[in-house]
């Protein structure tokens, strides 16, 4: 463990991340529902609803910078991914680098992310102001969400909770988990990592948390994941509702 952080970090990052990464983190190459909604919670420029629509899926995602026009989620995503790079660089023995060959792999699989992202949000945008379809990137932050009850199969939460654990108390995680329960149909899943901060510290409360989540009856369990970057990451958590 460290006492410094690993990443310095001022309030919450917009990530880009690939599909195949939501995969490794959560298992998911066999475990994607057949059927029903999927949404990513704080997604961020990622690419996964891009991916998952492509695939024939029906995704969503949210986050607060879904008010951005698309010109301005490109220039902040671009911006971002240099800052990143440059704290990364500085760093580079801290980090766990079996899933990536190098920083400059890392960070061309972030721009490929991006740019897959905005391509898929500026046509989303473009499709809902001549439709007036759905929105799939959905302006929203934790711990309340904009859409129905029972309304997803599975719920994805990447590099967010638990990673902030100094910026957010133990009452946001829960009512954000809560939150993401109550929008989760009957037998659906909440998958979230990592369960570190930026410290390398598992999150000091979450026994208490799966404790206090399963006075709900819903399973709760830790599972390992074969995704590492920072060391102590070695599980995800993942809520079935019953």
């Amino acid at each position: 463990m460290y006492n410094e952080p690993l990443y310095e970090q001022n309030g919450v990052a917009m990530t880009s991340r690939a599909f195949d990464e939501y995969c490794r983190m959560f298992l998911l190459e066999n475990e994607l529902p057949a059927s029903g909604r999927i949404l990513d919670v704080a997604g961020g420029a990622s690419s996964f609803t891009a991916e998952l629509c492509k695939r024939g899926y029906d995704a969503f995602a949210c986050d607060p910078l879904y008010k951005l026009t698309p010109d301005a989620m490109l220039e902040h995503g671009l911006k971002e991914l240099e800052l990143a790079a440059a704290k990364l660089a500085a760093k580079l023995e801290a980090f766990v680098w079996k899933d990536y060959s190098s920083l400059e792999e890392h960070d061309a699989i972030r721009h490929d992310a991006l740019q897959q992202f905005i391509m898929h949000y500026r046509h989303e945008k473009q499709q809902q102001t001549l439709s007036h379809k759905p929105l799939r990137y959905v302006t929203a932050e934790l711990p309340t969400l904009p859409f129905r009850d029972h309304s997803f199969e599975l719920v994805c939460c990447n590099h967010f909770l638990f990673l902030y654990q100094e910026q957010f108390d133990y009452s946001f995680h829960l009512q954000a988990l809560q939150e993401m329960l109550r929008v989760t149909k009957q037998g659906g899943r909440i998958v979230a990592y990592p369960l570190v901060g930026f410290r390398n510290e598992r999150y000091p409360h979450l026994d208490e948390l799966i404790h206090d989540l399963q006075k709900q009856q819903i399973s709760v369990r830790l599972r390992s994941t074969p995704f590492r970057f920072l060391p102590a990451a070695e599980h995800f958590l993942e809520i079935t509702k019953q």
